[in-house]
């Protein structure tokens, strides 16, 4: 009754997957223990798969349990984010940029109104560039705990409890951003010129209550993982990262520092009030799963230092230029601008070119989630199957970067 049915074709990746294996078996390259031929098998994770962070697809080629070639596969998050930009004012693209890398959504609204203010030659208020520091910083906290959290939840029982603990704390700080642009994810806040609201009543101490109590919780997530024999056994050596993989892949963010790569845009390339403040650049030198784990625990303390030197040095003031509401129409003059912003990934940067309309002629993104994809293969090559969900974690891909 099934004769009706025809076995389908395999798409493109799981070919070139396939005519890999055939290319290596004619080499000799097959594996082959006390006369016993291993047959390597092709099999997909994702784009649906707990541990791929997102609709990521890997074309996997194993041997037994070794992993003999990646092939990333992406596109099943496009909405051409970047396209829509052609046929939306400046001001009504704003919403969009949210939806890119959207664990950190307000860092994508930043580089984007930062680069179309540097187009235009608009000034920030002063109060709105402390604000915008403070909010970009709690979003880095938020986006780490999402980030060590999912990734320990891959490892082991123990990681299961810390993503619990994790995501609770991660609910104060989206708390305070919903209470501050009345939205928890997709914050639509910033403004060309300034943000579009200023702090409420009792926002402050609020925050600062924050800044009080989360020391504490980052110890004790350190208890339940820093010396756990499972944990430091499966993330010590595994999926290193070198500093020449940095270079040729234009690794940024805590990937690359976990090398050593003494790489952050808010010290080599300052903006905002940043140059103003007292706060450290964490780096590692090993470049493995646990450097990168240890990057991100550190960075967020740096964060709260931060937001801590913010709120006290807050001046008074307008948060928007000129008036209380933002232009709805600006015509930047032609030309281009590019500005690169450290989201809690890397380098984000945006390019958009001007016609001198009210419409963005061309918008792109340089998204570090993308660069950081690039070395799937390489990485994870080699290494178990179990290992490489280990080292796919650690990177912290958001696909809605990747397919924008």
């Amino acid at each position: 009754m099934y004769d009706q049915f025809e076995t389908p074709e395999p798409d493109e990746a799981v070919k070139l997957a396939l005519r890999r294996i055939e290319e290596s078996t004619a080499r000799g390259e097959g594996s082959d223990v006390d006369g016993l031929a291993f047959n390597e098998v092709v099999v997909n994770m994702g784009p649906q798969h707990p541990s791929t962070h997102g609709v990521l697809r890997l074309v996997v080629t194993l041997d037994g349990e070794l992993v003999k070639d990646v092939i990333p596969v992406i596109g099943y998050l496009h909405r051409c984010k970047e396209k829509l930009a052609e046929k939306r004012t400046y001001f009504q693209y704003i919403p969009i940029v949210d939806r890119t890398e959207y664990l950190a959504s307000i860092n994508c609204e930043w580089a984007y109104v930062m680069t179309v203010e540097k187009l235009a030659g608009m000034q920030v208020t002063r109060r709105a560039e402390f604000i915008r520091v403070i909010t970009g910083e709690l979003m880095r906290i938020a986006s780490h705990l999402v980030a060590v959290g999912t990734f320990t939840a891959d490892l082991s029982p123990l990681g299961t409890a810390m993503v619990f603990y994790m995501f609770r704390d991660r609910e104060i700080i989206l708390d305070l951003m919903e209470e501050l642009t009345g939205a928890r994810m997709m914050f639509n806040y910033y403004r060309f010129g300034g943000v579009r609201y200023d702090l409420p009543d009792g926002w402050v101490e609020k925050c600062r209550d924050f800044l009080k109590m989360f020391p504490k919780k980052i110890k004790e997530y350190e208890a339940l993982v820093d010396t756990n024999a499972v944990f430091l056994q499966r993330t010590q050596a595994k999926g290193v990262i070198t500093q020449q993989d940095v270079v040729d892949y234009g690794i940024t963010g805590p990937n690359a520092r976990a090398s050593g790569i003494d790489l952050d845009l808010r010290r080599t390339r300052p903006y905002s009030v940043y140059p103003e403040l007292d706060f450290e650049v964490i780096t590692a030198q090993h470049g493995d799963i646990f450097d990168r784990y240890r990057c991100r625990m550190d960075e967020m303390r740096e964060s709260l230092k931060i937001i801590e030197q913010c709120l006290d040095m807050l001046p008074k003031g307008p948060v928007q230029l000129g008036s209380l509401r933002a232009p709805y129409v600006i015509t930047p003059p032609p030309g281009s601008a590019y500005v690169g912003q450290e989201n809690p990934r890397g380098e984000y940067g945006t390019y958009i070119e001007s016609d001198g309309s009210r419409y963005p002629y061309r918008l792109k993104y340089r998204d570090p989630c993308f660069c950081n994809l690039q070395l799937f293969p390489k990485l994870l090559s080699g290494n178990k199957i179990a290992d490489a969900v280990a080292i796919s974690g650690s990177i912290d891909l958001v696909l809605g970067g990747i397919d924008r």
